[in-house]
């Protein structure tokens, strides 16, 4: 059995080609296209759709909020994001939402039946770009719980959460201005916090630093 498969698209070109790709593709059949809120509603309405190709950035209404509805009233149907807004805050939102699937614009056309066909059978396809980006911000989290202050640096050495980050991107070969950036803050903020940290841990040098901290636990 055919996917069918729901665009809501306000650009006339591209949800002409979207629909090209869907009918030409033997997997799937297209259930309509919206422009617009009025379009987007009647097509949802009908629930005739196992996935809806949503883009974010409609003129009359947010694309997050036809998501919402559609995970309302469609329960059984998937919801793929179609757009060119690939950053945090949207990604988030449409996961929020109920979007299964994030698929940016200028990736490569030819591989989205496939990515709907990944999305109808439980995966959650998403664009390289935007697994990127999920990736770091992941990573940025992590490292972020693993240098929180424990109570043995806290009472034993004093110090304070930034010094623990500072303290925790010692570890790596990276300079002080990288450190800084990574950590949003300036070289000479960052210079400061490792001053600190010296004196506090009674060494003179990133090594020695590093040594007392992982036999301290601190690490």
């Amino acid at each position: 059995m055919a996917i069918s498969v729901g665009i809501i698209e306000d650009d006339p070109v591209v949800s002409k080609y979207l629909a090209s790709l869907v009918s030409a593709s033997p997997l799937c059949r297209l259930a309509g296209a919206a422009a617009n809120k009025s379009q987007a509603y009647e097509l949802i309405g009908s629930n005739s759709a196992d996935i809806y190709l949503v883009d974010i950035g409609l003129p009359d209404i947010s694309g997050i909020d036809l998501m919402k509805k559609i995970k309302k009233e469609c329960a059984d149907a998937h919801v793929m994001v179609l757009t060119s807004l690939g950053d945090m805050r949207h990604v988030l939102s449409s996961t929020e939402a109920g979007a299964s699937g994030y698929l940016l614009k200028d990736d490569q056309p030819d591989e989205l039946i496939g990515k709907l066909v990944s999305l109808y059978n439980g995966n959650s396809p998403v664009s390289p770009g935007v697994a990127k980006y999920l990736i770091r911000k992941l990573a940025s989290a992590a490292k972020e719980e693993v240098v929180q202050p424990d109570p043995v640096a806290i009472f034993k050495f004093g110090l304070s959460k930034r010094e623990m980050q500072v303290l925790y991107e010692l570890r790596t070969s990276d300079p002080v201005k990288l450190i800084a950036s990574k950590l949003n803050i300036s070289y000479f903020t960052v210079n400061q916090h490792v001053r600190s940290v010296y004196k506090k841990l009674g060494v003179n040098s990133r090594t020695e630093a590093i040594s007392k901290a992982s036999e301290n636990d601190l690490l």
